[in-house]
């Protein structure tokens, strides 16, 4: 389990070095058997500690659901479908301000091209802790294992926390290019 509460740990510091998440937003969680560790509802992924993951069931319901993220039905729907054991959200400004325009984010550096392709901007009715959240992702990750929420933030599905960062952080400064090239800010 220890390993666990790194992988959460490592990548709350990267994510907040990067400027990848702020105040109270965006939650993490991982699989290991049947159970679930995710963030708290209320965790600031800037200052994380391991105070601030717990453990559920994956499947079924827990005492301890209130207390985890508002993401949770989200975190069960996509960790029990798919064999990663991980997924990671966050709300990145400069994917979330790309997600405006478009229906998926190719990027135009090389490293973004070759690590992520095409990366699908999903548009929701309710695209927060819902079950058609839960529903366009399971869709999306048949075929991507990024996607993005116009408006709301990216979720990565991936075998550890750090690596999914990793994912998140190559598509920021993707969206970083494109936004200073296409709209000429930079």
């Amino acid at each position: 389990m220890e390993h666990i509460i790194r992988d959460f740990l490592l990548t709350s510091e990267m994510l907040s070095k990067e400027g990848l998440t702020y105040s109270y937003t965006g939650n993490m969680g991982r699989k290991r058997g049947e159970r679930l560790f995710i963030t708290r509802t209320g965790s600031n992924l800037l200052n994380l500690s391991k105070e601030d993951i717990i453990s559920i069931p994956l499947k079924g319901k827990s005492i301890l659901d209130e207390r985890a993220s508002s993401e949770l039905r989200v975190y069960r729907a996509i960790l029990n479908e798919f064999p990663y054991s991980s997924l990671l959200h966050v709300h990145a400004p400069y994917t979330l301000c790309v997600s405006f325009k478009r229906k998926e984010i190719t990027p135009l550096d090389s490293e973004g091209k070759e690590a992520l392709g095409s990366v699908p901007v999903l548009s929701l009715r309710s695209p927060s802790a819902s079950e058609e959240l839960s529903e366009a992702l399971k869709e999306s990750f048949k075929s991507h294992r990024i996607a993005v929420i116009r408006g709301h933030g990216v979720f990565c599905l991936e075998n550890s926390l750090y690596r999914a960062y990793e994912l998140v952080s190559l598509l920021e400064n993707s969206c970083k290019i494109l936004w200073r090239c296409e709209d000429g800010k930079g």
